[in-house]
C-alpha cells in the first residue's frame, strides 16, 4: 500500500485514462457517474457510467505483480454490439504482458510463439481453452470470484 494511502486502495486508474473514458461516457445523454470506494488494496475505486441507473460501462484497476495498476474496462453490449465489440482483435505482446502478470511466464512465452499478431478474441479463446486456461482462471487473477461473474 502506497504510504499515506492506509486504508484505501493501494492502486488507481491512470487519471489521462479516467479522465478519456469520463469525456467519451458522458458524451452521451443522460449518463451519471456513480464512484464506489475500494476496501480491497489490490482493487481501485471503481467508476460506473450510468444511463437511468443501469452501468454500461465500469473502469477500475486491480494492482499488477509490480505495483502498478492494470486499468480493466467492462462495457455492458446487447446482442448486437457484441459482434463488434468481439471483432477486436489484440497483439500478442498485450497477451503475453497479462499472462506474466497473472504468474504464467510459460504461456506467456508460447503465446509470443503460437499466437498470430493480432489475435481476435475468438482465437484467444480456443487458444486459452487448448492450454488449459479457463474463464474462471482468468476472473480469478484478476481479482474477482468466478461464482459472481
Amino acid at each position: 500500500m502506497r504510504p499515506g494511502n492506509e486504508g484505501g486502495p493501494a492502486v488507481e486508474v491512470p487519471e489521462d485514462i479516467v479522465e478519456r473514458i469520463r469525456t467519451l461516457c458522458l458524451a452521451l445523454p443522460e449518463v451519471t457517474v456513480r464512484v464506489d470506494g475500494s476496501l480491497n488494496p489490490a482493487r481501485s475505486t471503481a467508476q460506473s457510467f450510468d444511463i437511468r441507473r443501469r452501468w454500461f460501462c465500469l473502469l477500475v484497476a486491480r494492482e499488477g505483480s509490480a505495483g502498478k495498476p492494470i486499468p480493466l474496462l467492462m462495457l455492458r453490449a446487447g446482442p448486437d454490439e457484441r459482434d463488434a465489440l468481439q471483432a477486436m482483435q489484440y497483439s500478442n505482446q498485450e497477451v503475453a504482458h497479462m499472462l506474466r502478470s497473472w504468474g504464467y511466464p510459460q504461456l506467456a512465452d508460447e503465446a509470443l510463439r503460437d499466437l498470430a499478431d493480432p489475435v481476435d478474441l475468438d482465437e484467444l479463446r480456443e487458444w486459452n481453452l487448448r492450454h488449459g486456461l479457463t474463464r474462471d482462471d482468468i476472473i480469478s487473477h484478476m481479482g474477482g470470484s468466478p461464482e459472481s461473474a
